[in-house]
């Protein structure tokens, strides 16, 4: 019963994708399709926009770096466009974003590890040795290099005779 149920369930997916039953996210909708980015400051409808914002510092200095360093589209709407040149724009808070998601998964890692060899690891567990939060810490704040150190000692890995899986 419960192969039956699986193989009916993946055949309905199967039949909603090959359907298209199941929208695509679109990129840009059919408003946009068709349409070229240009230079804003050469485009008629980003000058309107620029023309009919209020006067001050916080809409003057935008709508000028808009024009002279961005593109827009029909609507008079700058875009960002993805390019190898921008690729560090992304690549530095992605890497800042990696580098922090992995201390703090380090750091309460090192914690559990290590109070696991106490004598009462329940009690670390729910009242924080501090010294021995603190010494996790500096651990994580080098987790690239012990990770690498770990998997090329097999120490982060379990072997595959120790993976349990579940009976089927």
């Amino acid at each position: 019963m419960h192969k039956t149920m699986h193989k009916f369930f993946s055949l309905l997916l199967a039949a909603f994708v090959w359907l298209n039953v199941a929208s695509p996210a679109a990129a840009a909708s059919e408003a946009y399709a068709g349409t070229h980015l240009v230079p804003c400051a050469s485009s008629p409808a980003f000058n309107e926009r620029m023309q009919n914002a209020p006067d001050g510092y916080y809409f003057d200095t935008p709508y000028q770096s808009y024009a002279a360093n961005l593109l827009c589209g029909a609507e008079g709407l700058p875009h960002q466009q993805l390019r190898f040149d921008r690729a560090i724009d992304v690549l530095i808070p992605f890497g800042i974003f990696f580098y922090v998601a992995g201390f703090i998964g380090w750091s309460g890692r090192a914690y559990l590890i290590s109070s696991n060899r106490n004598a009462k690891p329940e009690e670390t567990e729910i009242f924080i040795d501090v010294a021995l939060a603190i010494k996790s810490f500096v651990q994580g704040l080098l987790w690239p290099l012990l990770a690498l150190k770990e998997l090329t000692t097999g120490e982060l890995t379990a072997p595959v005779s120790e993976v349990s899986v579940s009976p089927r």
